[in-house]
């Protein structure tokens, strides 16, 4: 270990010496730069809450512990996605790899040392960044010595964690994903983490923060603050360790510690367990083409039914195709942020309640649409040169299209009753409202779900170079245009029983049912004649296809 420190040492002073002064020079110049502007902006809020004598200094604490909560929480993933790119370029792809695993240094030797490398590289942005924020903390809430030193203990156990998380998720992912996969997979992977904090941050509803209504009653705000979900991520123990360091309790604090000690053990334990069950069979996979540790076999069914095998084909195809799933989380992130902004809308009158539940049923269709243009319209186009064994297979051509029907219009069924569910269980819509949910999305989506596969079929790409290709093309463009005149003419068809419905509510009137039944049977049979046209046109299409 220590002729490799050397060796390091050695190497940095050599790319100095080569003339790369300059650049270092310049790098260190621009992190000088903003860590002074960060600093003068921690220094400025930290000074403005202590300076506030209307707050009492628990509040004061309080606040800046949402305050580092947040902080911290962007720089876990930060350090998160860091560590896990690293560590597959550190563990897999270093030159010097090769050289290591044939001189007599023990493979764990080796592997502890690419650990060391992995930690010092992944971290050094973070340890950046944070260093005004733990400055000025502990300037003006935790200036003594040993205040100080407990907070670079949790700090330190901070960096632990989200390293050894990520050099874990580094072991794993090349176990399941070929090298050509790797980066849909990190991309993927960027955009949960990204998607999470998005999340967290609507959770923590730092718009209140410093709001003179809310902070009137100090102890329901800080209630309303104090979310539970936070207390399983290191990043809210860091903050939590230092809000304790300063108040100067210390029982609370060193039970924090003994948290990070604990988890920093449990994932140092599975590192090392993984480095001696898969390190080496997944770097002889990556390095050398071989199979790798684990393989896949396609099992036969013991159902009976034409359309298992496909189901199965399509399953796999989604799973294999990790470019997709993010979609999937950006529209789950967005529906997350949806349904916590609609909890947080005041709702002063039952009309606010009412437009809210339209406004639901317009992003759950709008969501579906969105969905349907993403994969029900490259369903089709996306078979590919596939499409020949489908065509030369003794396999019906119009099951197939049944089935590729079905395959997506199921799932964004649930999908859409589900977003307005949610809504229904954060605001309790009344009974008419849900009527007209159930009369509304299911038209609806099975129309959208129809009309994107027909234009899909239209555009008779059969080989093409991405998704994003085929929904920029002329029959893409021509569903996302028509989608939304379907939406906005599909509420425009409502506003008069709703208007009906609400009018008669309101006056106490009686309600005049058989107009609002005739209104809905209307709309349900125009979305009939429209869902069948398509439908039949796009079966004429697919029947009449060739190669």
């Amino acid at each position: 270990m220590k002729s490799l420190l050397k060796l390091k040492f050695l190497q940095l002073r050599n790319s100095l010496v080569r003339g790369e002064k300059k650049k270092f020079v310049l790098f260190l110049l621009l992190g000088l730069f903003f860590m002074l502007v960060l600093g003068f902006f921690f220094n400025k809020i930290f000074a403005y809450l202590v300076a506030v004598k209307e707050f009492p200094q628990v509040f004061k604490v309080f606040l800046a512990e949402k305050l580092l909560m947040m902080i911290y929480m962007t720089l876990f993933s930060m350090l998160l996605l860091s560590a896990l790119l690293t560590s597959l370029d550190v563990f897999y792809i270093s030159r010097d790899l090769h050289f290591l695993f044939s001189t007599p240094l023990p493979v764990r030797s080796a592997f502890a040392w690419k650990m060391l490398e992995t930690g010092v590289y992944s971290s050094a942005m973070v340890v950046f960044f944070s260093l005004p924020v733990l400055f000025f903390y502990c300037r003006y809430f935790a200036p003594g010595p040993g205040q100080v030193l407990q907070v670079l203990l949790a700090f330190l156990l901070f960096i632990a964690c989200g390293v050894l998380t990520g050099i874990m998720l580094g072991l794993v992912i090349p176990a399941f994903f070929s090298v050509r996969r790797l980066q849909p997979v990190l991309s993927v992977f960027s955009i949960i983490l990204i998607s999470s904090i998005v999340v967290f941050l609507r959770l923590l509803r730092p718009e209140r923060f410093l709001e003179p209504s809310e902070i009137d009653n100090v102890l329901k705000y800080m209630g309303s603050l104090d979310l539970k979900v936070f207390y399983y991520f290191p990043f809210s123990w860091l903050a939590r360790a230092m809000s304790l360091t300063a108040d100067g309790r210390s029982a609370p604090y060193w039970k924090t510690i003994a948290l990070f000690v604990m988890l920093v053990t449990a994932l140092l334990v599975l590192v090392l367990w993984l480095r001696k069950k898969l390190y080496l069979q997944l770097f002889d996979k990556l390095n050398r083409g071989g199979r790798g540790y684990f393989k896949s076999n396609w099992h036969t069914s013991r159902l009976k039914n034409d359309y298992i095998p496909l189901l199965r084909k399509e399953l796999k195809t989604f799973l294999r195709t990790p470019a997709q799933w993010s979609q999937l989380l950006i529209v789950g992130a967005l529906v997350a942020v949806f349904v916590i902004n609609m909890r947080m809308i005041p709702l002063p009158h039952p009309s606010i309640k009412n437009f809210v539940s339209y406004l639901n049923l317009i992003m759950a269709v709008f969501i579906v649409s969105g969905l349907n243009s993403r994969f029900t319209f490259t369903s089709i186009p996306g078979e590919g040169p596939g499409q020949v064994h489908i065509f030369s297979s003794p396999y019906a051509k119009e099951k197939f299209y049944r089935f590729k029907l079905l395959f997506h219009l199921l799932p964004l069924l649930f999908v859409g009753f589900l977003l307005y569910a949610l809504g229904d269980l954060a605001l309790h819509f009344d009974v008419f409202t849900r009527v007209i949910a159930l009369m509304f999305l299911t038209p609806a989506i099975v129309f959208l779900t129809v009309l994107s596969l027909v234009l899909g079929i239209e555009t008779n790409e059969t080989n093409p170079l991405s998704p994003e290709h085929v929904i920029v093309s002329k029959q893409g463009i021509s569903y996302m245009l028509w989608s939304m005149i379907y939406l906005v003419a599909g509420m425009i068809f409502l506003i008069r029983p709703v208007g009906i419905y609400y009018w008669h509510h309101f006056t106490h009137a009686a309600i005049p049912y058989r107009e609002i039944l005739a209104w809905f049977l209307g709309f349900e049979l125009v979305n009939l004649v429209l869902i069948t046209f398509y439908y039949r046109r796009g079966k004429k299409l697919w029947m009449a296809r060739e190669l």
